[in-house]
């Protein structure tokens, strides 16, 4: 339909280009290349800077990093913009996550000329804390809906036990008290949506390529990951092969057909039973 559409359109306009690499990047500090060498040292020193560029009648043409900086003369120590790596400043946090998988640090350009530039300690900024927070989201929308779709009628609760089954009635009673309607699955902890999907074969093919193992020790990083999240602690250090497993499996799951992802508005909502929800002991 028309409307799923749209709105599974949104949620990929906002993964791909909802933040970019101008909203993380720095200015590019820069320095003529026939500048004293102590100068650019004690710069770097001072702010700290892990790379600065060099320039040539007015243009940059190169860098320099800190951690490789010697006492040759600049234009010695200079690496060529072509052995770095530069991106467009339109360039999607998702690409820009990936980019640094490989390096240290990214240029960003502006009209054909670096300007800026990221390092991973970048993503701490509140701009790559908003895009994690939602895509986080969407991760958790997109499993719930899998989940719902493959288990209709409620029948994944004989998978998961009464104690977990126990705490989503409770969480749903509260939100049924303050007027909100939810499903039971949507009440559902994170790491048991991801069970439901691991343990059928057919769902893993579908939708995450990976072990039981694997899908199962992903979640439990991406739910320390919200949590860090949720209390502004750190992120890079702890986090960081999250950041990267999480941006690649949703860009996947947003491959996913449009009513899976975000059923349209105008199909009638399931009834919610309020009292059958509760497993047999």
């Amino acid at each position: 339909m028309q409307g799923q559409t749209n709105t599974v359109d949104s949620l990929r306009r906002v993964f791909h280009e909802g933040f970019v690499a101008q909203d993380l990047a720095e200015p590019l500090a820069s320095f003529d290349a026939t500048a004293e060498i102590d100068t650019v040292r004690t710069f770097m020193l001072d702010r700290p800077l892990s790379v600065v560029g060099i320039r040539r009648d007015g243009l940059v043409i190169g860098c320099i990093e800190q951690a490789c900086f010697d006492d040759r003369p600049l234009a010695d120590q200079t690496i060529p913009l072509a052995e770095t790596r530069i991106v467009p400043a339109t360039t999607p946090l998702h690409t820009v996550v990936s980019e640094l998988c490989q390096r240290d640090y990214l240029l960003v350009s502006t009209l054909a000329q670096p300007v800026g530039v990221i390092v991973r300690d970048d993503f701490e900024k509140p701009p790559m804390r908003m895009w994690l927070f939602g895509m986080v989201t969407l991760f958790e929308i997109s499993l719930t809906r899998i989940v719902a779709n493959h288990y209709p009628g409620d029948s994944w609760q004989e998978f998961v036990s009464a104690a977990r089954i126990e705490k989503a009635v409770s969480l749903q009673n509260e939100r049924q008290r303050r007027n909100q309607s939810v499903r039971l699955v949507d009440c559902l902890q994170l790491g048991d949506k991801g069970q439901l999907l691991s343990r059928s074969e057919e769902l893993r093919k579908t939708y995450w390529d990976r072990s039981r193992t694997q899908i199962k020790t992903t979640l439990g990083q991406v739910e320390g990951l919200r949590n860090n999240l949720a209390h502004s602690q750190p992120l890079v250090r702890e986090n960081w092969d999250t950041i990267v497993r999480i941006s690649s499996t949703l860009d996947r799951f947003l491959e996913i057909p449009a009513e899976v992802i975000s059923p349209s508005s105008l199909s009638p909502y399931p009834p919610i039973p309020r009292s059958s929800n509760r497993k047999n002991s």
